[in-house]
């Protein structure tokens, strides 16, 4: 992870982590057309669904995603850097309200749906408070918060990583029900550790500088 790991190991984590990214967001843009003829599991129940709110979910989240891993390459302070961050956030609000919606109707009902709502709400919430941050220009709490926002953005990464790996032991649907709540919850401990790390070891208070 970036400030615990070598400068090597964070350039090959940043990598990695972009390839990911860019591989969701690629496969949320083509869902459309990837899924168009299929008529199986999931994609029906999609299909019933307001079209609207669906691709706002898969766009703005897939874009978001990517927004967020350019952003660890981007210099700070820069034209381009606020910029990016601006789309991001409107990206973030585009997904989390797709997504709300998605999970009045998520499979399995309610305990997938309330943990992929738990997830937008956070997501959008950390997002607000990071952009009211730099609004501030109190910079090194919004690194903070907008650290938070993309840890919930990287979510699409872990349910993809975590789903096939749990359905090694469980059944598909109690795999879905775990990772519906692993796939942010994990990203969100592991985001707390890295905070709670840089925070210690740099001595500084709570809005103390974070880079990546």
């Amino acid at each position: 992870m970036p400030g615990l790991l070598p400068s090597v190991l964070q350039y090959r984590f940043k990598i990695v982590l972009l390839m990911f990214a860019f591989a969701v967001t690629a496969y949320a843009l083509g869902y459309h057309w990837i899924y168009s003829d299929s008529d199986e599991g999931f994609i029906a129940e999609f299909r019933i669904l307001n079209p609207f709110l669906l691709y706002a979910h898969f766009v703005g989240a897939g874009l978001a995603l990517s927004l967020g891993a350019i952003q660890l390459w981007t210099k700070r302070p820069s034209r381009l850097h606020r910029w990016l961050g601006r789309v991001y956030c409107l990206c973030v609000v585009v997904g989390a309200i797709g997504g709300a919606y998605l999970s009045f109707y998520s499979h399995l009902g309610a305990i997938t749906g309330l943990g992929f709502f738990i997830a937008d709400v956070l997501w959008f919430c950390t997002t607000f408070i990071a952009l009211r941050f730099a609004l501030a220009r109190q910079f090194d709490a919004h690194r903070r918060w907008i650290l938070r926002s993309f840890a919930l953005s990287c979510s699409a990464i872990s349910l993809r990583v975590l789903l096939p790996l749990l359905s090694l032991v469980f059944s598909f649907d109690t795999s879905y029900a775990l990772v519906a709540w692993l796939c942010w919850s994990i990203n969100l401990v592991i985001i707390e550790i890295y905070l709670f790390y840089t925070l210690t070891r740099a001595k500084a208070p709570i809005t103390g500088s974070l880079t990546l």
